[in-house]
């Protein structure tokens, strides 16, 4: 995500789940079971979605940060393809969780960090023929579009994704070192952050909503956050990462333009979408929101998962790199930002009214 517009999502309003029986539905919630369920979905939603998500992005920049050690020893072209693998399963990791963008991920800037974009290739190349320092404190120094996955992205995959092992310099591989370290470094943290083992960490604030939480005094406060970051994804997926480059025509302004990797970026993104309402991740799943709505309202959330699973499968029209699709794609590109629109229209209405009425705490 693009740390630039980046708001504190911990101040949108939504939410769900409910006191009142929908005829749609046969299962006759008491006001118990209810808030019961509503803490259940609170419980996994950090165990089973969130830790484990922050806990993969970790794991796969370390892949990572090894790689380019490996690299550093060996510079071969293999060893760089190791880099490049490593970095799109990291990128992968890190764009789903961009479903649920809230918390110290926003407050402590940990985003913008790892992921601001375009980056900043004129000053990343005169900082490269500088004799300035190149350690890690001074790369945890530097603007945000001189760092993270796509400065990383521009030394390892360099325009149009050619560059081979012999291209990247000696000062290069210092400054690539120091990249993913410094990441590596930022994923720890983002990791902490949530680690219930931790001091202060920010799973206690959510699963204490509405019972001690400073952050979310209300469950209601959560589900509205929850929902609000879900929906601004999207917005910034369809209105912001596709439609920039498509209306400048300049695949430069693409989020991922070096390793051709945009596309699946999106993809990922609302991916994360599907992983915030289901408390999903790499297979593990448990009380959710989709099922704080289908105990009320079993064809909203049918509506809700057709529409998310529609925005996902529309992607698949868009059959060239999205830095070739601006130009020759556009009706297919407009298919697929209705798509998530028409998804965020259904999480800012419908969602949002379901959780304002029915979350009574």
């Amino acid at each position: 995500m693009k740390g630039k517009i980046i708001t504190t999502v911990c101040v949108i309003g939504i939410a769900i789940a409910g006191c009142k029986k929908d005829n749609t539905n046969n299962n006759n919630n008491t006001g118990s079971t209810q808030s019961t369920l509503e803490q259940n979905v609170l419980t996994d939603f950090a165990g089973n979605l969130v830790n484990p998500n922050y806990q993969d992005i970790q794991a796969k920049a370390l892949i990572m940060n090894n790689a380019v050690i490996a690299f550093n020893a060996n510079s071969t072209d293999a060893n760089l393809l190791a880099i490049r693998t490593a970095w799109k399963n990291t990128r992968a990791a890190w764009e789903s969780c961009e479903g649920f963008l809230f918390g110290p991920v926003e407050d402590f800037n940990y985003d913008p960090t790892m992921d601001d974009w375009p980056v900043n290739a004129v000053d990343v190349n005169a900082l490269l023929s500088s004799s300035d320092s190149l350690n890690v404190n001074d790369i945890t120094a530097l603007p945000t579009t001189q760092k993270g996955f796509h400065a990383i992205e521009y030394i390892i995959f360099g325009p149009g994704a050619t560059r081979k092992a012999a291209d990247i310099t000696a000062r290069e591989k210092v400054f690539l070192a120091s990249l993913t370290q410094s990441l590596y470094n930022t994923t720890t943290q983002l990791r902490n952050s949530w680690d219930p083992s931790q001091a202060n960490n920010y799973t206690v604030q959510v699963t204490t909503a509405g019972n001690g939480s400073v952050t979310f005094p209300t469950r209601l406060k959560f589900f509205q956050t929850l929902v609000g970051s879900m929906a601004d994804i999207c917005d910034e997926v369809a209105n912001e990462k596709m439609q920039t480059p498509l209306a400048a025509q300049d695949s430069t302004l693409d989020e991922s333009s070096y390793s051709h990797n945009s596309i699946t970026d999106f993809t990922n993104n609302i991916t994360g979408v599907l992983h915030a309402y289901l408390s999903t991740y790499n297979g593990t799943s448990g009380h959710s929101l989709s099922e704080l709505v289908k105990s009320k309202n079993a064809s909203l959330d049918i509506t809700i998962q057709s529409h998310i699973n529609a925005a996902i499968s529309s992607f698949k029209g868009i059959t060239e790199t999205y830095e070739k699709a601006i130009y020759n794609q556009k009706s297919q590109i407009a298919t697929t930002q209705t798509a998530i629109r028409t998804l965020k229209t259904t999480l800012d209405g419908q969602l949002t009214t379901f959780i304002n009425t029915n979350i009574k705490d």
